[in-house]
């Protein structure tokens, strides 16, 4: 796992360093942008590992980092609502989309998602955050997005790289996104912070496939699976 180990320290150090400077300069809105380039890129890196605990790694002892994972995640979302209200119709409209396509299937993206929902009521309960009209009409256009690339990237088979990349990559979601900032629902600042989460999520899944890939093909993992296969003959 060090092709790993090194992409999560790396990740982590910029995405750290970018919040260090937003909070530093606080008064300067051009460097509140690193801000939430920060909490985006430890968001893609956050949501990532959540993804591969639970579907990927099968080591019991891992799977305890779900509960700071689930608790982490809804939390750094509804401070960048605090602070960029159409996150929240980024957020709920993806979270639609891809409920939708059946990829919320585990606990821990439900309590996650509820988390979420009663941070965001509760300010706005407390009138921290002022929903605006162009927030309800992000919500159905990042369910399309959402939607079209989990089913993309899960059901459509393509014997076309092209294709197959698109889908992997999320392209419908960040067309849309592109769409939003050129119609005024959302800031370039917003549709940087998302292609910085989609990087560091990339990023993080590239590394993990990497190792898994390296460790199958080291050469006392060939020497178990013959020595299994003399026994089972």
């Amino acid at each position: 796992m060090k092709k790993l180990f090194i992409t999560l320290l790396l990740s982590s150090i910029t995405g750290i360093g970018c919040i260090f400077i937003g909070f530093y300069y606080s008064k300067d809105p051009i460097f509140m942008g690193f801000l939430i380039v920060g909490i985006c890129i430890l968001l893609g890196i956050a949501i990532k590992i959540m993804d591969q605990l639970i579907d990927e790694i099968k080591i019991k002892s891992y799977k305890i980092w779900m509960v700071p994972l689930a608790v982490f995640i809804p939390t750094s979302m509804a401070y960048l609502a605090l602070t960029e209200e159409p996150v929240v119709g980024m957020v709920v409209g993806t979270v639609l989309g891809m409920m939708i396509a059946g990829k919320i299937n585990h606990p821990a993206y439900l309590v996650s998602i509820i988390l979420f929902i009663a941070l965001v009521f509760i300010a706005f309960l407390l009138q921290l955050i002022n929903i605006e009209v162009t927030t309800f009409y992000i919500i159905p256009v990042a369910a399309i997005g959402s939607y079209l690339d989990e089913f993309g990237h899960e059901k459509w088979k393509s014997n076309k790289r092209s294709i197959t990349f698109l889908f992997k990559h999320r392209f419908f979601l960040k067309v849309f996104a592109f769409i939003g900032v050129v119609a005024g629902f959302a800031q370039p600042i917003h549709f940087i912070g998302f292609l910085c989460f989609d990087i560091f999520y990339d990023l993080v899944a590239t590394a993990y496939q990497k190792d898994y890939v390296s460790k199958k093909s080291m050469p006392h993992n060939s020497k178990l699976k013959l020595n299994r296969g003399a026994e089972n003959d």
